[in-house]
């Protein structure tokens, strides 16, 4: 495999490694909102 390719297929590896890490961070902070609304809303009701 050439330079070329070896580079071009790095930078893709580090495109999608970067996407993902975008939306596991997207995914984790919209769960931690919908949890505290679950839990405000259910286990704060009796008070």
């Amino acid at each position: 495999m050439n330079d070329a390719g070896q580079f071009a297929t790095a930078m893709l590896a580090l495109v999608f490694i970067g996407a993902l890490l975008v939306t596991g961070q997207l995914y984790i902070e919209q769960r931690a909102q919908r949890d505290m609304g679950y839990a405000t809303s259910h286990l704060l009701r009796p008070l």
